[in-house]
Parts: C-alpha cells; sequence; structure tokens
C-alpha cells in the first residue's frame, strides 16, 4: 500500500511542483514575459497564461481519462508524468521577450497548454489508482495520500524557490534563476516514472476487463459529473487561492518574495497533515457529513482570516494567518477525492473522474488567481479575496446535501473488511 500510494502521488508531486514554481515565481515571470506593461497589467497578464493551462485540462481529461478506462491506470499514469516533466523542462529552457519579443509569451502559452493536457490525465487517474488498491475501510485515507503528494510538490516548489532566492539574490533571480525550478522537473519525472513502472495495474480494474462489463447510461454520468463539480469547487477554489494566489498577495503587502514564500510553506506542512486528517475522517463519519463540516467553517472563518492577513504588519502574525486560512480548505481537499471515487463505477471511472474533476478545475481552480486579482484591484479592498472562496463553499455545501443517495455506503471497520470489495 505505501509503495502504490507512493507512486500515486509522485505525479501530483511533479504537476503541483511545476504549477506551484509558476505561481511561485510569477512576479519574476511578468517582468521578463510582459516587460512593456505596468507591474498590476503585467500580473493579470501572467495569471491569465497560469489559467491557459486549466483550460486545456478538460480536453487532456477526455483523451487520458478515456485511455484510463480502455488500456489501465498505470499506462496513463506513465504517459502524463513524461509529458508533464517535459513541458516544465521547457519553459525552463524558454527564451523571455528581451530575446525573442513578442513570441516569448506565445510559447509560454503553449507550454502551459501542453501542461494543461498532461495534467488533465493525471489526477483522476492517481486517485483512482490508490483508491483501487485500498480496502474499503480505508479509501479515503488512501486517496488522501495522493491528496497529499499534491500539496508536498507546492511545498517542494516553495522551498526550492526559497533557497534559490536566499542563494542568488533578487537580481540573478529575475534574470537567470527562476529558469532553475522549471528545470529540475526532469529528475523529478524520472524519479516517478522508476517508482510507476515497477507497479501492476490495480485488481478492481482488472477484475472489470475480465467479466467486460457495459458502461453505465450517459445520462447517469452526465448527473455524476455535474455532482462531482459542484463537490470539486471548493477544492480548486482553497487550493489555488490558499496556496498560490495567498503568496502573490504578501507579496504585494510589501513583503519579500522570500517571507512570502516561506509563510506558504508553513501553511504547507501543515495543510499536508489536515489532508491526511480530512481522508480519515471520512472513513469514519462519511463522506457527506465531512464535506458540510469544512463547508461551515470556510463559511465562517474566511473573511475574519483574510482580514487578519491583509493588516498584519508582523511576519509572524502573518503567518499565522496564512496557515489559519489555509487549515479548511486543506481538510476538505483530503475528503473530496474519495468522493469523486464514489460517484463512479470502476469501468466508467477514468473518463467520470478526470473529465467532470477538470472541468470544475478549469472553471473555478484556473481562473481563482485571475478573478481575485481584478477583485482586488476593482474594489481597492485586499479582502476581496475571501468572497471568492465562501461562493465556493456555499456551492459545494449545497452540492453535499445531494449526495447520500450516490455515495457508497460507509464501510464498517471490520476484520473481514480488510480486502477491496468486488467490482
Amino acid at each position: 500500500m505505501r509503495r502504490t500510494t507512493l507512486a500515486a502521488a509522485i505525479g501530483n508531486t511533479v504537476e503541483n511542483y511545476d504549477y506551484a514554481v509558476y505561481g511561485l515565481v510569477a512576479t519574476v515571470l511578468a517582468k521578463n514575459f510582459f516587460p512593456d506593461s505596468t507591474p498590476g497589467t503585467a500580473l493579470l497578464s501572467t495569471f491569465a497564461v497560469f489559467a491557459a493551462a486549466f483550460l486545456i485540462r478538460p480536453v487532456g481529461a477526455l483523451l487520458l481519462g478515456s485511455l484510463a478506462d480502455r488500456i489501465g491506470r498505470k499506462p496513463t499514469l506513465v504517459i502524463t508524468l513524461v509529458g508533464m516533466a517535459v513541458v516544465s523542462t521547457l519553459i525552463g529552457l524558454l527564451p523571455t521577450a528581451a530575446s525573442i519579443g513578442v513570441a516569448a509569451p506565445i510559447l509560454l502559452v503553449l507550454l502551459r497548454v501542453g501542461q494543461g493536457l498532461a495534467a488533465g490525465g493525471e489526477y483522476g487517474t492517481a486517485i483512482i489508482y490508490a483508491a483501487e488498491f485500498a480496502p474499503a475501510h480505508r479509501k479515503g485515507e488512501m486517496a488522501s495520500r495522493v491528496q497529499m503528494g499534491s500539496l508536498a510538490g507546492l511545498l517542494l516548489g516553495a522551498i526550492i524557490v526559497v533557497a534559490l532566492s536566499l542563494t542568488l539574490g533578487a537580481e540573478a533571480m529575475q534574470a537567470w534563476g527562476w529558469r532553475v525550478p522549471f528545470l529540475l522537473a526532469l529528475p523529478l519525472g524520472a524519479i516517478g516514472l522508476y517508482l510507476r513502472n515497477r507497479l501492476g495495474e490495480t485488481p478492481e480494474f482488472e477484475r472489470v476487463q475480465e467479466v467486460a462489463q457495459d458502461l453505465p447510461a450517459v445520462d447517469r454520468k452526465l448527473w455524476r459529473g455535474l455532482l462531482l463539480i459542484g463537490v470539486a469547487a471548493t477544492h480548486a477554489v482553497g487550493f489555488y487561492l490558499a496556496f498560490t494566489y495567498v503568496q502573490n498577495l504578501i507579496i504585494q503587502l510589501k513583503f519579500s518574495l522570500v517571507t512570502a514564500t516561506v509563510v506558504i510553506g508553513v501553511a504547507l506542512a501543515v495543510g499536508i497533515g489536515l489532508v491526511l486528517a480530512g481522508g480519515r475522517v471520512s472513513d469514519r463519519i462519511g463522506r457527506r457529513p465531512s464535506l458540510l463540516i469544512a463547508t461551515a467553517v470556510i463559511i465562517v472563518a474566511t473573511y475574519p482570516l483574510m482580514a487578519g492577513l491583509v493588516s498584519s504588519t508582523n511576519p509572524w502574525v502573518l503567518g499565522v494567518f496564512a496557515v489559519l486560512l489555509a487549515a479548511a480548505p486543506s481538510f476538505y481537499s483530503g475528503i473530496a477525492p474519495i468522493t469523486y471515487i464514489e460517484l463512479f463505477p470502476v469501468q466508467a471511472r477514468g473518463i467520470g473522474v478526470s473529465l467532470a474533476f477538470n472541468i470544475s478545475v478549469a472553471i473555478f481552480g484556473g481562473t481563482v488567481l485571475y478573478v481575485t486579482q481584478w477583485l482586488v484591484q476593482t474594489t481597492g479592498d485586499n479582502r476581496a479575496g475571501a468572497f471568492v472562496l465562501i461562493g465556493s463553499a456555499v456551492l459545494s455545501g449545497l452540492t453535499a446535501l445531494a449526495l447520500p443517495s450516490v455515495l457508497a455506503p460507509r464501510a464498517p471497520r471490520t476484520a473481514e473488511r480488510l480486502a477491496p470489495e468486488p467490482a
């Protein structure tokens, strides 16, 4: 189980490492790829390129998710990992606008689109892979471990960006240091490829292939996909707002890049533990109650925590508010993965989970940085981002109320349930 979850999580670590690095050096990229724009407009343009990878992810999910249902989870995970590692390396080698002019941002967009295609099949297939190996009473925990890999990728990105910033200084970081984190994706991908190649196919997928069950009706899949999109709204918004947007917000509050990244790194370290806690709690009390508790906390606590964060002048106080702001979204993101999986039967999980999840990520996650930054600039209120997260929690909470009739029943923790259930 440990080897399986590690191999499944490593791809999400690489995926979110790539996304984290882009977000963490967004202010540096803005000057290199949009040098003629005002600082605010350049940052908005950088966030728009960030969104491009998300908008194409449903296409990647459609292609790679269906591949996971046809040829298997393992070979699909190998394809997604290679794609993400290669594209990230190419971003690290990309000439800036000073060298090739307008071609630089165009190429950046194209590479981000390629990254989005590969990432479209990664997350859904990885959580499916881990859950289909897990015993019935630990499926939530095992799926949350893959989500822990996502936060680990962000944390790794934060550590590397801080280390480079401290070692190289602002001038060198602006000139060439930003390339190093992207180039490191290649050896990370090689490690992940080694781990994934050592594993076999999931037992649940193999059983379904043997009996050759027919796919469920299309309308049933669409209905469950809509439920997944609603549940994933808070997952996507909370993840990128708490760990990417807040880092840039701290810089806009006149703290240094190093301070901002250290604060987010601490929030990520705490968040990793809360993700696992979310998965375990969902195994004990059920998916719906866990989701409702998490969304309620987000709705009540987000605005005062955001207000405290933007009014902080002390880095230690700032760090406390950043950790607390990320706490409930982290807990929620540990519950969500197993919820996605239980919405679909084994033979339709690859396409169902990947497509619906990435549609939600494209709508909510890919736009959250741009929308939040636009909202702040329009209103002149740095607290405005709180309403984006609160709105997503309202949507997800309402969606959770419709889940009991379609989710798998909570498995009792008995000795006879120590093996995965038959497909």
